[in-house]
C-alpha cells in the first residue's frame, strides 16, 4: 500500500499511544476523516479529540462502524472485538509500523533514528533544528517535545525507529541514525547477537545514495555504507556547568560550539548525531547549535520539578544503562543525596537483567523498588520487585519496596531534605507519582 491508497476513513485501535496518536494527527491534517478508541481516556485521547478527531473510550465493535481501515498497535491482541470485527467486515487491518512505513517511505528526504538509548532525545533535536532552520518536515517522536509528539509539513520527514519487534524494518530511511544497538526487549530478541542483526538489517534498509550516521564502534553494523561516525567530532573534553554539558565539535577547520540546555553528558553524543544530520542536509552550523543550545528535552526524558527545595526528576529510563547514566547525572548537579523510585517495565526485562537492575543503583543513596508494569505482558512466575530488593540488600545497596506509589511518596516526603535529588524512574505509569508530591 502507497500514501494515496490510504482510504478515506481510517480507525485506530489504541490511539492513545505515543506513535499511534502521531499517525493519527497525520492523516487528519491530511484530510482523512479518523476515528480512534483506547481503554482509558488520557491527555493524548484528548487532544486528538480537541482536533476534531473522534474518540471512543473503551473497545465496542460498533467502533468500527464506517471504517476502512483499521490501525493497531502489537499491544493489541486478535482478540480485541473490533479487531474482530474487523476481520468479520473484511475491513483490511494493518500494524502501527506498517501505517508509519508507508507513510515515512513517502517523504523524499527520509531520516530515521534508532537505538536502544536516546532516539526520542535525538529524533525531537533534529526537528527543533529542522524547525530553527525553516525546513518544512513531519516529525514523528516517541514522546512529547513542547508539548506534542507531532508536527506537520512537507518535503522532509524525521521518524523514531523503534526495534521492539523489528518495527523499524519497515522504513526505509535516506538519512539512518544509529545511536547504540544494546540488549534488551528479551520478549522478541534472544540474544545481544540477535539485536546487533536487525540493526544491521534496518541499517541496509538505508538508500544507496544515503549515509549511515553512528558511533565509531558501531562501524561493522553500516559495513558497504556510506558512514558518518558523528562522535569523532568530539573536540577536546566535555566540560559541565550545574550537570549541563557544553563542548567543542571539530569539522575540518570549522569549530563549532554548543552549550546544551539539557542535563547530561550522554547528550553530548545525542547532539552530535543530530549537528552530523544537519551536515549532510547542509544546514547552517551555527543555526543548528543554537538550535541545540534552545533545547528544551522531550517530556519525561530528565523533567524536572522543585518540590519545597527537593529536586524531583522524571525519567524514562527503564534498562540499566539508562538507569546507571541518570544515576550519575544526579549526582553532578546534586547538593546532597541521591534518592531513587524504580519501577521496572516488564517482566521479561526484569527477569533478564535482575542482577543489572540492582547493581545500576550502586551510586545512589538509596532505592525503593515499585511493583513492576506488566504493560502487554502476564506475570512470570519468581518474577517480582521484592526479590529485586532482595538481590540488591545482598549487593550491599540501601535498597526497599514499597508495594505503591503513596508508600513510596509518603517516603519520599518523610526522606527527601533540602539539597537531595529524587529520581523517579520508569517507563510506565510511575510518573502519576508527581500528583503526589
Amino acid at each position: 500500500m502507497k500514501l494515496q491508497d490510504i482510504p478515506a476513513r481510517v480507525h485506530f485501535v489504541g490511539v492513545g499511544g505515543i506513535g499511534m496518536s502521531a499517525l493519527a494527527q497525520y492523516l487528519h491534517k491530511c484530510g482523512r476523516i479518523v476515528s480512534g478508541s483506547d481503554r482509558v481516556q488520557s491527555e493524548q485521547t484528548k487532544a486528538l479529540a480537541n482536533m476534531g478527531i473522534r474518540i471512543y473510550t473503551g473497545h465496542n465493535k460498533y467502533n468500527v462502524d464506517g471504517a476502512e481501515l483499521v490501525v493497531h498497535t502489537s499491544a493489541v491482541h486478535s482478540d480485541n472485538v473490533e479487531l474482530q470485527e474487523a476481520e468479520k467486515r473484511r475491513i483490511p487491518v494493518i500494524l502501527r509500523e506498517q501505517l508509519l512505513g508507508i507513510v515515512f517511505n513517502s517523504f523524499s528526504t527520509r531520516i530515521a533514528v534508532c537505538g536502544t538509548h536516546g532516539k526520542t532525545t535525538v529524533t525531537a533535536m533534529i526537528h527543533n533544528m529542522l524547525q530553527r532552520c525553516g525546513i518544512s518536515h513531519s516529525a514523528f517522536i516517541g514522546g512529547l517535545y513542547c508539548g506534542n509528539n507531532f508536527y506537520f509539513g512537507t518535503n522532509v520527514a524525521v521518524a523514531e525507529a523503534c526495534e521492539y519487534n523489528r518495527s523499524f524494518l519497515n522504513l526505509k530511511p535516506t538519512i539512518t541514525v544509529c545511536t547504540n544497538a544494546e540488549y534488551d526487549h528479551p520478549d522478541c530478541y534472544e540474544s545481544e547477537s540477535a539485536v546487533k542483526q536487525a540493526f544491521k538489517r534496518f541499517i541496509a534498509n538505508t538508500s544507496q545514495s544515503g549515509v549511515a550516521v553512528l558511533p565509531y564502534s558501531l562501524a561493522k553494523l553500516a559495513k558497504g555504507r556510506r558512514c558518518v561516525f558523528y562522535d569523532t567530532a568530539l573536540s577536546g573534553e566535555i566540560s559541565v556547568d550545574q550537570g549541563k554539558p557544553y563542548f567543542t565539535a571539530s569539522y575540518g577547520k570549522r569549530l563549532v560550539n554548543v552549550r546544551l540546555s539539557v542535563a547530561g553528558k550522554h547528550n553530548v553524543f545525542n547532539a552530535l548525531a543530530a549537528l552530523a544530520v544537519g551536515r549532510e542536509l547542509k544546514l547552517p552550523l551555527e543555526l543548528c547549535a543554537m538550535s541545540l543550545n534552545d533545547f528544551k528535552g522531550v517530556e519525561r526524558r530528565w523533567t524536572e520539578k522543585n518540590v519545597g527545595g527537593v529536586k524531583v526528576v522524571f525519567d524514562y529510563a527503564h534498562h540499566p544503562t539508562e538507569i546507571a547514566c541518570s544515576v550519575s547525572t544526579a549526582y553532578s548537579i546534586a547538593k546532597g543525596r541521591v534518592l531513587c523510585v524504580f519501577q521496572p517495565h516488564t517482566y521479561s526485562r526484569t527477569k533478564a537483567f535482575f542482577k543489572q537492575f540492582a547493581l545500576c543503583f550502586a551510586q545512589a543513596s538509596e532505592v525503593a523498588y515499585l511493583p513492576i508494569y506488566s504493560a502487554r505482558e502476564k506475570p512470570i512466575r519468581g518474577v517480582d520487585s521484592q526479590k529485586l530488593t532482595r538481590i540488591a540488600q545482598k549487593r550491599k545497596i540501601n535498597a526497599k519496596y514499597y508495594p505503591n506509589f503513596n508508600a513510596a511518596a509518603k517516603w519520599i516526603k518523610q526522606t527527601a531534605k533540602v539539597g537531595d535529588v529524587v529520581l523517579v524512574l520508569g517507563a510506565g505509569d510511575v510518573v502519576e507519582m508527581a500528583k503526589l508530591l
